[in-house]
């Protein structure tokens, strides 16, 4: 009786097919582990593929059949090459993939469309499986490791045999052996036919073993890892059976900060020991688990053998050993961490009061700073007394002298006043609608006779700058400080230059100069510290070390920047920016 390769092509197709299921089971079951999705794409195409050759027998249908099978049986032999990539955690090198499958494909089609030659195409489709199975083997065995070890050999072993049952339909197409059609009882069909049959069973019951070794491997050593995890856990861990308390484990943690031994406990109920400081808790604690599951971080009373009570902060969850309920329990002694939010908090009142100390001191030396003009005003009682009796050049240095006292006097407690402020957050920003250039120009007639008396020139090329809404007391506060500071570190006939430019969030303010200029640790100090030692000007000018700290702090309040950029002996340029706000319906 005559073998039907129909009947063994079916049985072959069937075969397939089962083989997607249990490669689809395999993919649900563990997603977390790369390879059998692709294994899955292997059995589905080559389920295909037998399909396809049914169809042979059919000869409208021939020519579709020649163009798609055997690149669908060679797709399916690359799933099985990249799935072996992916259970391994290899990389999928597409660039060489997807050529070697497109290099097959055009001489394919070659060898059909434009020279029809059975022979060749039936040679080509074997190299390119042998290769394929070759190199599945190869990979198999660089990557195998002890736990998959020998399966992962057997699986070699069979990807080697795959490889050369190709090699050999090669060696005998290349001596002479005709193809004839697919279903023709002969050795050259049979042995793709086996190779299909035998040597695909088995290396998919080879991947569902090396897959399930690998499981029990990645078990194993998650066990090993939390038992690792569980006795070298800072924390004290402990597992209690939750119906009665009965402790199954604890790590050497737990021994360490309660004082018990893990020989004396184990086996026994929580409750026979005085663990809780407040039994009472216990029952509300199990209480919250039952509701929700678990419970996160409660501050509980606990006390050691010795009886000293401490803080723990105490997290746990249920679990299910052998079906039945525990609770697995993590406490962290946090005793010292009471202790240290105690002192925490004690500094921070102790904070509280330097701040008010703070405040009054800025109080005193607010009412203090006015003093001066006691001095000043008695001066100008001996002038209004005595204004024809003193020598003309005697009356002007006094006078001289009031104008100094009182101008650097009142700049220093303005700018103490305002900085006060800030740091006690009780200045409020005033907004409203402000010209920018009438600002500059006030500023400049402040500083006018300061600017006259060392015939230094003040320009401000004036644009046109719209009005903004902004806080004006601070602009022309900030503004005076840049600009006196200018004059006070300018030579005599110097220049002072002014811009503003007008950009789309924010209006840009320099103020310039070709004075002494600064050194870079001056440029880094005078936007830093509180109180700096101010340098005297050119003609010997005394300052707050104030005026930029507020500067930078005014600014800032009102959402924008200041810096600086100086070079010694060159002068020294300003800019700071006031954002534009918009007007509030």
């Amino acid at each position: 009786m005559g073998i039907d390769i129909r009947t063994i092509i079916l049985i072959i197709g069937v075969l397939h097919l089962m083989q997607v299921l249990v490669f689809y089971h395999q993919y649900k079951a563990n997603k977390n582990i790369n390879g059998p999705g692709w294994w899955l794409l292997w059995s589905a195409f080559e389920t295909l593929a037998f399909l396809l050759m049914l169809l042979r027998t059919i000869p409208l249908l021939l020519p579709l059949v020649i163009v798609f099978q055997d690149g669908i049986v060679l797709a399916g032999t690359i799933f099985v090459y990249i799935g072996v990539l992916r259970f391994f955690d290899n990389k999928v090198v597409w660039k060489f993939i997807i050529p070697f499958f497109l290099v097959f494909i055009v001489l394919h089609q070659f060898f059909f469309f434009i020279k029809d030659d059975i022979q060749i195409r039936t040679l080509i489709l074997d190299l390119f499986l042998s290769s394929v199975g070759f190199l599945t083997g190869i990979c198999i065995y660089r990557n195998k490791f002890k736990a998959i070890a020998q399966t992962a050999s057997f699986n070699m072993v069979i990807f080697f045999v795959h490889g050369c049952i190709f090699v050999y339909r090669s060696v005998m197409i290349i001596t002479g052996t005709s193809v004839t059609a697919v279903f023709s009882p002969n050795l050259f069909n049979f042995i793709q036919y086996f190779d299909a049959l035998v040597v695909g069973l088995l290396w998919t019951f080879g991947f569902i073993i090396m897959l399930n070794q690998r499981l029990n491997s990645e078990i194993s050593e998650a066990k090993t890892h939390f038992e690792q995890i569980f006795n070298t856990s800072p924390d004290a861990v402990v597992i209690t059976r939750l119906r009665d308390g009965l402790f199954v484990d604890c790590n050497e943690n737990f021994t360490r900060i309660s004082g018990f031994s893990k020989k004396n406990i184990i086996g026994k109920s929580v409750l026979d020991f005085n663990i809780w400081k407040n039994p009472d808790e216990r029952g509300i604690l199990l209480k919250k688990i039952a509701e929700q599951g678990f419970c996160e971080n409660d501050e509980i009373l606990f006390q050691r053998k010795n009886g000293e009570v401490f803080t723990g902060l105490l997290s746990a969850n249920t679990i299910m050993l052998k079906g039945i309920n525990h609770l697995l329990s993590v406490t962290r002694d946090i005793t010292d961490l009471k202790l240290a939010e105690a002192e925490i908090k004690l500094k921070n009142e102790e904070l509280q009061k330097i701040n008010a100390v703070k405040d009054k001191l800025f109080s005193i030396i607010a009412h203090d700073l006015r003093s001066p003009f006691t001095t000043i005003l008695g001066y100008i009682d001996l002038l209004q007394m005595n204004l024809h009796k003193y020598p003309v050049a005697e009356i002007e240095e006094m006078i001289e002298a009031i104008q100094i006292s009182a101008k650097n006097s009142y700049k220093l407690l303005e700018n103490l006043l305002n900085w006060a402020k800030t740091q006690t957050e009780q200045m409020q920003l005033n907004l409203g609608m402000v010209n920018i250039d009438n600002v500059i120009n006030d500023v400049i007639s402040f500083v006018k006779v300061q600017a006259i008396e060392k015939n230094i020139s003040i320009t401000y090329n004036q644009g046109s700058i719209n009005p903004i809404i902004t806080d004006e007391n601070i602009v022309n506060t900030v503004l005076r400080n840049l600009i006196i500071n200018a004059v006070k570190f300018t030579n005599r006939q110097g220049l002072i230059n002014i811009k503003a430019i007008e950009k789309e969030e924010f209006v840009e303010i320099e103020v310039s100069d070709n004075g002494i200029g600064m050194t870079e640790e001056t440029i880094n100090a005078i936007f830093v510290d509180i109180v700096h030692n101010s340098q005297r000007g050119t003609n010997q000018e005394k300052g707050t070390g104030l005026g930029l700290t507020i500067c930078k702090e005014f600014i800032e309040k009102l959402g924008g920047k200041i810096w600086v950029e100086s070079e010694l002996d060159k002068g020294s340029s300003f800019y700071f920016t006031i954002p534009v706000r918009k007007l509030e319906n």
